[in-house]
């Protein structure tokens, strides 16, 4: 190879220097902390929310059941003929209609209060 070709192609092709450290890996500045930080809140506050939404008889609460001479409150899907069979006892037509009675109408509304006779 001549000098001048030599000389040539190191002008347009210079030699590459190796430098010192890790260069491959560089420090996240503070745009890249906050993104974190805001991610990983957002992330917390989902799992929290979930949390908070799981009934709580999926983490071992108990259910009410009406018992007589007490007040119960009415749930959604609850209907006459199901909290007088959950009472209990030999007639559960006769606690049907008495709870009518005491309702003034068949129709149940959830949130309703009602004293089981």
């Amino acid at each position: 190879m001549s000098v001048a070709l030599e000389l040539e192609y190191d002008t347009f092709y210079p030699r590459l220097k190796v430098i010192g450290g890790n260069p491959g890996k560089v420090a996240p500045g503070t745009p890249a902390r906050r993104r974190r930080a805001v991610v990983l809140a957002g992330m917390t506050a989902v799992a929290l929310l979930v949390v908070l939404m799981l009934p709580l008889r999926a983490l071992g609460g108990t259910t009410v059941t009406p018992t007589a001479g007490r007040e119960y409150v009415v749930r959604s899907g609850d209907t006459l003929a199901s909290i007088a069979a959950r009472v209990g006892g030999r007639n559960v037509a006769g606690l049907e209609r008495r709870l009518a009675d005491e309702v003034g109408s068949t129709v149940l509304v959830p949130g309703e209060h009602l004293l089981i006779p």
